[in-house]
């Protein structure tokens, strides 16, 4: 049986990540295994033929990226001040590839991740990235559906 020893945790810091992140806790406790919690920023760059300067996507870019470090420190003091264990990283890229790449990067053995997160435009923007790293991950993917896991109302969606 392969031994599990590093989690990989997507996060995108939406209202369902805590209940995903306390999951991946519960099963790198039982596991003794550390977790690597992962932000990724979507690539703008396709955006640059849009008449949109590549000055402008750049700020945009850097801005982002100062908020996302902002976001993980607090989620770290947040929902991790019980769990030492625990990498935090942040990517710029396609979401999927970048989360399968920093798996394979880290040595992951298992991707924790929830079934659904943002809303509304996102969704629709970024399609689904839980279907997207299932669907082509090496690396075994559990999947939590933080509504139907009994800890957040359906009526949040």
């Amino acid at each position: 049986m392969v031994e599990i020893k590093k989690i990989l945790l997507p996060v995108d810091f939406s209202e369902v990540a805590p209940v995903v992140a306390k999951w991946a806790k519960d099963f790198a406790r039982q596991l003794n295994a550390k977790i690597i919690l992962a932000y990724i920023l979507e690539d703008l760059t396709a955006y640059e033929g849009i008449y949109v300067d590549v000055k402008t996507l750049t700020e945009l870019e850097n801005t982002l990226f100062e908020g996302a470090k902002k976001s993980m420190e607090d989620f770290l003091k947040e929902y991790f001040s019980d769990f030492s264990e625990v990498e935090p990283v942040i990517e710029k890229g396609d979401v999927v590839e970048t989360l399968i790449e920093i798996a394979k990067e880290k040595g992951a053995n298992l991707i924790v991740m929830g079934t659904h997160g943002r809303k509304g435009l996102d969704k629709i923007l970024f399609g689904s990235v839980a279907e997207g790293v299932v669907k082509n991950s090496p690396i075994p993917v559990v999947t939590i559906n933080p509504y139907r896991a009994g800890l957040l109302s359906m009526e949040k969606e």
